[in-house]
């Protein structure tokens, strides 16, 4: 699973985190890991996204070991609303362009333009993980 079309293939499973599912966080893990060849950070298996205190608190926990930056490939897009992380993805280059890939109960693994990704939330932030 070394190129992002791999993930095409896997669906989307709510707290998913090896390849016969996963969720946004297990997506965004597993692309950074295999793609672009950083440490796998924390699962958080237990974890869901709609239980946004829990969400949040697992960011907390790992927010310390990324940098806040703009969008650029290979950056962590986090979705907030009303304080809380609600999503996340991973910004990847597509024909010069930066878009986020990420996974979605509806849609399973798709891309985002950046400004259609930011309409979703209160708030986008992005960072960059280094290990």
């Amino acid at each position: 699973m070394n190129h992002i079309n791999d993930y095409f293939t896997v669906p989307y499973v709510e707290g998913g985190r090896d390849m016969s599912g996963l969720d946004c966080w297990g997506i965004t893990r597993f692309v950074l890991h295999h793609v672009y060849k950083l440490p796998l950070f924390t699962s958080f298996g237990h974890v869901r996204s709609e239980h946004t205190s829990e969400f949040t608190g697992a960011y907390s926990v790992l927010v310390e070991q990324f940098t806040q930056c703009k969008p650029k490939e290979g950056a962590v897009a986090c979705g907030f609303v009303d304080g809380n992380l609600v999503h996340m993805g991973v910004c990847v280059d597509i024909d010069g362009q930066i878009a986020i890939f990420h996974s979605t109960k509806k849609h399973g693994a798709s891309f985002a333009r950046i400004a259609a990704f930011e309409r979703l939330f209160f708030e986008v932030k992005f960072y960059e993980y280094a290990g």
